[in-house]
């Protein structure tokens, strides 16, 4: 250290150079017979370059700029300085150094460091003001910074010493046009949609005015790159145009930035709050709301919005409260209402819809079950639960159109979860679409289920009481004065009846029927998998109905029975 102060200036400038290239350059780990073939006098070679002129300084840099290496031409340009200061530069050559400076401006801009650019640009205009390059590069890194104002006063001074200059002409004219197009861009963003309903609580421009400040906004950015308050405004034109993922995105790079102010991050946080809820996500939304209401109390968009997503939230968590305690009719009742309320929108409405089809399913309304799954697909297309739900449901209504769209249900599924790489879920579909397959051939033939009028996730209860009412609706006895095509219509519909319930009351036989084992092989122990427990033999309706209704209680004795 205490050598340090008898050191020469020059020398002192190249030691700097070694130490930002030894700092900067990663070492390489070399093995010993490799690193002793590098092991040469080091002393000798710097002598000679510790010797270097500005001027070659300022050529080094020049080569470094020309093959993209900004950083290293950086660093040159500042030895270049430092060297032609040390040698009376400033008052010899202002020219020369102004130029170096420029040099190193024009540099700091390529690696996107328009602040270095500009204070380099002063100095090189200070040291010689008629230096119109100067003055150029200033004027395009301050529109780079979005400083159009400035751009403008830089280039009014330039054209002092030129004032015919094209370039510097050209130049205002295009600072002139973005200036232009960014009050054109926020004058339409002002704009509110009058035809807008309630929701959203603060103002936003229609699609059309969105879309065109959009397209200016575009054009600005492009030439201001490093003008970070532009995404703001761009956050609000995509939250308008409900490009709610785009918003969300920029709106992270809007927060995350060092020069926004408090107003400017709390409107892009109510921006990002807009798109969170939109894509489905109303908890995080709400916590980004109380984020501006804690530092701003009388945002009155933030409580605003806040009051609108706090009810939706309130009613959704009171319809999943009754379906967690199994009162399915409640919660059914809590998601409709739910439904109807200012903010229940694209994502999340979707999911309110499949919470209300899981209530009516669990409550076996299946045609509801498919409406509400529907509802919610055409939200989401890629909704698996709505997908498989509605599905189910369909296999359970039974017809012959319902289990074609359980199969197509089943084949979307498919496909989306090949698309994840999910070969669990995707044998399992496999599955399921085999047996949807047996259901749609079995739904063309005699349907057991239908002609009892249950479902396919009937009890053994509802089995017995739709085949008592349907037994006593087509027993021939109640059509004995009808005329012959009546009572023939009665007799077949009557032995279909005590058919399905043969069937349907017999678990073994129902196990292979819904297999798709056929009628006709019911009976057959090699049929299906199990095996029949007992069941009635295809005996005769009249006589199993008789017995059916003894152990009802439905009729006294064994004797006949007869329609008053």
């Amino acid at each position: 250290p205490h050598l340090i102060i008898f050191l020469s200036p020059r020398l002192l400038i190249s030691c700097y150079y070694y130490y930002y290239i030894l700092a900067t350059t990663p070492r390489l780990i070399m093995a010993d017979t490799e690193y002793d073939e590098m092991d040469v006098d080091m002393n000798s070679q710097a002598s000679d370059e510790f010797d270097m002129t500005h001027a070659e300084y300022k050529e080094e840099g020049n080569a470094a700029y020309k093959r993209k290496d900004y950083r290293t031409a950086i660093v040159n340009y500042t030895l270049a300085i430092e060297a032609a200061r040390a040698d009376g530069a400033e008052k010899d050559d202002p020219v020369l150094l102004a130029t170096y400076y420029n040099n190193r401006a024009a540099a700091s801009t390529m690696i996107l460091q328009y602040d270095d650019a500009v204070n380099d640009c002063e100095t090189s205009i200070t040291i010689h003001p008629p230096f119109l390059k100067a003055y150029m590069r200033k004027s395009k890194a301050q529109v780079s910074l979005g400083q159009l104002q400035e751009a403008t006063a830089t280039l009014c001074k330039a054209a002092i010493h030129d004032p015919n200059n094209s370039a510097i002409v050209q130049q205002k004219q295009e600072v002139s046009k973005l200036t232009q197009r960014l009050e054109l861009a926020r004058q339409l963003l002002d704009k509110t949609n009058k035809k807008a309903p309630v929701y959203p609580p603060f103002p936003l421009p229609g699609t059309r005015d969105a879309q065109q400040a959009l397209n200016q906004l575009n054009v600005v950015i492009a030439s201001c790159p490093a003008w970070r308050a532009l995404l703001s405004d761009k956050t609000k034109a995509l939250v308008a145009l409900n490009r709610v993922n785009e918003a969300y995105t920029l709106s992270t790079s809007v927060i995350r930035s060092k020069d926004g102010s408090n107003h400017h991050n709390s409107t892009v946080i109510l921006y990002r709050a807009f798109a969170l809820h939109h894509m489905g996500n109303l908890d995080d939304a709400v916590k980004h709301l109380k984020q501006i209401l804690s530092g701003d109390p009388d945002n009155k968009s933030a409580f605003s919005f806040f009051k609108v997503l706090k009810a939706l939230g309130k009613k959704k968590a009171e319809g999943d409260g009754y379906y967690k305690a199994r009162n399915f009719e409640q919660a059914a009742e809590a998601y409709s209402e739910a439904l109807a309320l200012d903010g229940c929108v694209e994502q999340y409405r979707a999911k309110l819809f499949f919470n209300r089809a899981c209530a009516h399913a669990n409550e076996r309304k299946h045609s509801n079950v498919v409406e509400d799954c529907t509802e919610a697909l055409k939200l989401d297309s890629e909704y698996v639960k709505a997908i498989m739900r509605r599905a189910a449901s369909n296999l359970l209504i039974g017809g012959e159109s319902e289990c074609a769209q359980a199969i197509r249900d089943y084949e979307s599924a498919m496909d989306l979860a090949e698309k994840r790489g999910d070969e669990a879920t995707q044998k399992d579909l496999k599955k399921k679409i085999r047996a949807a397959q047996v259901q749609l051939k079995r739904s063309k033939q005699k349907d057991f289920y239908k002609i009892l009028n249950v479902g396919r996730d009937a009890t053994e209860a509802e089995i017995k009481k739709s085949y008592r009412k349907s037994a006593l609706k087509w027993h021939p006895d109640r059509h004995a004065n009808s005329t012959e095509e009546k009572k023939l219509e009665a007799e077949k519909t009557f032995r279909d009846v005590n058919l399905a319930y043969e069937v349907l009351s017999d678990a073994g036989k129902k196990q292979k029927y819904d297999s798709g084992v056929d009628v006709e092989d019911l009976d057959n122990p090699h049929a299906g998998q199990g095996h029949g427990h007992g069941g009635h033999g295809g005996m005769d309706p009249n006589v199993l109905f008789q017995m059916f209704m003894q152990q009802q209680g439905g009729m006294g004795g064994g004797g006949g029975f007869h329609f008053g």
